[in-house]
């Protein structure tokens, strides 16, 4: 409208000397008028679209500070005691909102080392997968903790030379750093396999040095959780590369591998067949492979149980050519046989998995002295160790009983689909417990 009469005054103007155009005051006064009447509808539509906006958004202050604090509100924790969830690279099975919301922390595995002490996603499957957990986790109901995981059995190889050497030592620290706050996840994991004795202070000083570092770079972040993952103590002296009083100082939590104790691995020390992560028991030179012994070694040197979570293994684990047990009264433990010096089976398999090749999980067996189920079929030779309701259950009343702080599950994307196994550990009242420092361990 306001082009329209703009356009029409400049060719009035442009008119001025236009013989065939005089100004007279009758045409003075209709123009004048004119212009007034578009002021005062102009003025009136103003008016008009100010009061509808105030009508229906009354405090405008109070919508925005409502939108800020829905975004940054806090979210309820999903349990009082630790359950961390590992999602790995290496499954195809993709984790549910379900999963994330039965989880306080959600632990993604692994992220690549490299020989310069810089991280990196392995591969464009691998960096899609992680994506794919932290938008999930962003949009649970409960505060899950997104982390990352550096190490394992197949890049554990240059954590001793990248911590020996400074550049590459800083290199490392520095790519961690930008990582979590790149990509604004809340921690690190750190499952240093095989660290020596001669590795200790070089670990010390990648915990020391990474914790100040998070410190100074926190960027409006609050405090960045770091965590490492501990071998079984009592084999080949692996607990004599760290100083827990000094790793508790930088750590926020430990992971103890209280499992694989028993496994069908290509060599001679995958027979006898036994429960993967059994709470008591043992036989033979293996007596003391079991969980309650690992975890009073780690417990009664760094007097601090909430610190300290055990494993919850949800892969099925299968021996092939499977004979009498080793001893009597010991049916859990039997006696597999070698071919070419090593055991057939399978070390890691999904429950779906299982499932998929014909292996029923149900009807399995109970033993009482390790708290474990199996299953032996005499027919075919083959033993399972598994994960069952019963043995969760009495892993959740050891973690109550003795005061730790809960679990680290390996692996989530492991599960029934289901979810059977998740369900049980956050089932029966275990997550409303209260976290308490007394020693119950006999030290």
């Amino acid at each position: 409208m306001s082009n329209y009469f703009d356009s029409q005054l400049l060719y009035k103007l442009s008119n001025y000397h236009d013989p065939a155009f005089y100004w007279t005051p009758k045409r003075v006064f209709k123009y004048a008028l004119g212009t007034l009447s578009v002021l005062v509808v102009c003025g009136i539509i103003a008016f008009g679209l100010t009061s509808f906006i105030f009508l229906f958004i009354p405090d405008l202050d109070s919508v925005q500070g409502s939108v800020a604090s829905t975004k940054f509100a806090a979210k309820p924790p999903s349990c009082s005691k630790r359950i961390i969830g590992y999602y790995t690279e290496f499954e195809s099975i993709d984790v549910t909102k379900n999963q994330l919301e039965k989880l306080t922390h959600a632990v993604f595995a692994y992220i690549e080392m490299r020989w310069d002490g810089k991280i990196q996603f392995k591969s464009e499957k691998t960096k899609n997968r992680f994506l794919g957990l932290k938008r999930k986790a962003e949009s649970v109901k409960s505060d899950v903790k997104v982390m990352i995981s550096i190490g394992g059995e197949e890049n554990s190889q240059f954590f001793a030379p990248v911590t020996a050497d400074s550049d590459k030592f800083k290199t490392f620290i520095e790519s961690v750093s930008n990582f979590l706050d790149d990509h604004q996840i809340d921690g690190v994991d750190f499952y240093w396999k095989r660290a020596a004795e001669t590795d200790k202070w070089h670990y010390i000083s990648m915990l020391r040095e990474l914790r100040r570092k998070l410190k100074d770079n926190k960027n409006g972040h609050k405090d960045y959780i770091i965590s490492i993952t501990l071998p079984a103590a009592g084999i080949e002296n692996w607990e004599v590369a760290y100083d827990l009083d000094q790793t508790l100082e930088f750590v926020d939590f430990i992971n103890v591998f209280s499992m694989d104790f028993y496994g069908p691995w290509p060599n001679q020390w995958g027979t006898p067949a036994g429960p993967t992560a059994p709470l008591y028991s043992g036989v033979g030179a293996r007596k003391n492979f079991n969980i309650d012994w690992t975890m009073e070694y780690y417990v009664c040197k760094a007097r601090q149980p909430s610190k300290f979570n055990i494993v919850v293994p949800f892969f099925v684990r299968l021996w092939k050519n499977v004979e009498g047990a080793v001893e009597n009264g010991k049916e859990v433990y039997r006696n597999a046989e070698l071919k070419d010096n090593k055991v057939e089976g399978n070390s890691y398999m999904s429950r779906q998995t299982a499932q998929r090749e014909g292996f029923s999980l149900k009807n399995s067996t109970w033993d009482e002295p390790s708290k474990s189920s199996y299953i032996f079929d005499s027919n075919a030779k083959t033993y399972l160790s598994f994960e069952t309701e019963k043995s969760i259950e009495a892993k959740k009343k050891y973690v109550i009983d003795m005061n730790l702080g809960g679990f680290w599950v390996w692996t989530v994307d492991m599960d029934d689909d289901k979810s059977s196994m998740l369900n049980s550990l956050t089932s029966n009242g275990f997550c409303s417990g209260k976290n308490d420092e007394t020693l119950k361990y006999k030290c």
